[in-house]
């Protein structure tokens, strides 16, 4: 990828329900920490951006959509490496629903790191209000989480 963090910014505006009535939660992923703190859920970017659906199946499964992009002329996205969005698009999606699925709150960013293998991802989960009761929740939050997923057994 391109820099060493990218973020995914929680949009109320792309939520939907499927046919089943799965929820499916709408981000906008930014390639910078200014554009990220300029973000303004609901309105177009002024920055490079591409929105995304993320979808928590009635089966189980979990699925990322791509929804658009802004700015399509602008340099980053000839950088861009399509393999990895897709990767980054993939994990994302995992991340987020069962940060939903343990809290039942959707993460308002997600931050994105890559790591020195071009194939791991490291995620840093953040919600703007959650309340968590006791002191050991977030650690136990943080290890329910990573129960079955295989590409953070490192």
């Amino acid at each position: 990828m391109t820099d060493n963090e990218l973020f995914l910014m929680y949009d109320a505006s792309f939520d939907e329900m499927d046919v089943e009535g799965c929820p499916s939660f709408g981000y906008v992923l930014v390639f910078s920490r200014d554009d990220a703190e300029k973000f303004v859920a609901g309105e177009n970017p002024e920055n490079a951006a591409v929105s995304m659906l993320f979808t928590d199946h009635a089966d189980g499964s979990i699925s990322g959509d791509l929804l658009g992009w802004a700015h399509l002329d602008q340099e980053i996205f000839q950088r861009f490496p399509l393999g990895q969005f897709l990767l980054l698009m993939e994990q994302a999606a995992q991340v987020a629903i069962n940060a939903y699925r343990q809290v039942n709150q959707v993460p308002d960013k997600l931050l994105v790191q890559n790591l020195d293998d071009p194939d791991l991802l490291q995620f840093d989960v953040q919600f703007n209000d959650l309340q968590l009761n006791e002191a050991q929740s977030e650690q136990k939050l943080a290890q329910q989480m990573m129960l079955g997923r295989p590409y953070l057994d490192s």
